[in-house]
């Protein structure tokens, strides 16, 4: 799923080194210069074309199946023999779970309402994530645990504010967000642990697990919370910065602004380094030794490796029309995405 994992620390353990080679070109038809990141699993390929899903067979580079999407959507999650995937247009939103193999719908929810009051700010449909059965997905003021086999409603948080964050999950417990506050749940039931207000109204796509702890930002502050109880840990300000949390491992957190991604120390909140870079830096794909990131400048960019302990550069690609969605890596590959409808695998 989108963020490797329900912790959504963007880290794997699949050390790819660089210097990387192209070894496969896949087209996807349509617009897809906004394009979310792609998912990996089970021998096959997920990516997002114009309102469609795409199934891409790895040994085979040819297409499985295709699915026609009511909407927009953000990174699908896989999990057994099942995709979900949400889709929003206009006023309306979904949730659909379709067969892995076929592409065959099995399920949708149609949520009440998505978006907001707020000239439309927040409330969207979430990127789902999947954890003991449960997809959980959130849409207006709202946080659902939907039954991944059926689609059934197990149970609805109300928040008090449009829903401004992905979810996230570390044991027995949900993290999110409004424009203000973050909250703590539980998975079973949806009841209220503990709420945290940072007060400066802000989105960011979703909290970050590491280890006993929770990040969040607001604005130009990291939040280090116990994700037991709550409590601050540490704060950090990045100033001038609009930045939000992306990624955990090893004894780094890390942050991102527009332009430039941020490593702190775990423990403490101090910054350790910093990589900027052109007009954009996007978020990070954590393997092993080295952070993949996708830069862009001037119409073009690059994909890039960096040394996880210094954010030293180490290598790039050559200069290719890449699109904003984050790298991901997978089974030894590094799978990036253009703007004219192409993802390119890189390997070892």
């Amino acid at each position: 799923m989108e963020g490797y994992s329900p912790q959504r620390d963007r880290a794997t353990a699949d050390d790819v080194q660089p210097p990387l080679k192209l070894q496969r070109k896949l087209s996807i038809a349509g617009e897809t210069q906004q394009a979310s990141p792609v998912g990996v699993a089970r021998g096959l390929l997920f990516v997002e074309g114009q309102r469609k899903l795409h199934a891409i067979a790895l040994d085979s580079g040819t297409e499985q199946w295709y699915f026609d999407l009511p909407g927009s959507f953000l990174s699908p999650a896989i999990s057994g023999d099942r995709v979900f995937v949400r889709a929003e247009s206009g006023k309306t939103g979904y949730v659909l779970a379709l067969a892995v193999e076929s592409g065959a719908k099995l399920w949708q929810f149609k949520f009440p309402r998505v978006g907001s009051s707020y000239d439309n700010f927040g409330g969207h449909v979430t990127s789902p994530v999947v954890v003991d059965g449960v997809v959980l997905v959130g849409a207006s003021r709202s946080l659902y645990a939907l039954d991944a086999s059926t689609g059934e409603r197990k149970w609805v948080f109300g928040l008090k504010g449009p829903i401004a964050s992905s979810a996230t999950v570390a044991d027995d417990t949900v993290y999110f967000a409004d424009f203000t506050r973050l909250y703590a749940v539980d998975l079973a039931t949806g009841e209220e642990r503990w709420s945290y207000e940072h007060g400066t109204v802000t989105l960011f796509f979703a909290p970050v697990i590491a280890g006993d702890m929770v990040l969040i930002t607001s604005y130009d502050t990291a939040y280090a919370l116990d994700r037991r109880t709550g409590a601050v840990l540490w704060t950090q300000t990045i100033q001038d910065e609009n930045i939000v949390p992306c990624a955990a491992a090893g004894k780094y957190v890390y942050v991102k602004s527009v332009n430039r991604l941020i490593a702190l120390d775990r423990t403490t909140g101090a910054i350790a380094w910093s990589y900027e870079q052109g007009d954009f830096v996007s978020l990070p794909a954590v393997a092993g030794q080295q952070i993949y990131v996708v830069t862009r400048a001037g119409g073009t960019g690059h994909l890039r490796a960096l040394r996880a302990s210094d954010g030293q550069e180490i290598w790039r690609s050559e200069q290719i029309p890449l699109a904003n969605a984050a790298p991901v890596v997978a089974g030894g590959s590094v799978y990036v995405r253009t703007v004219d409808g192409s993802v390119l695998v890189y390997a070892s």
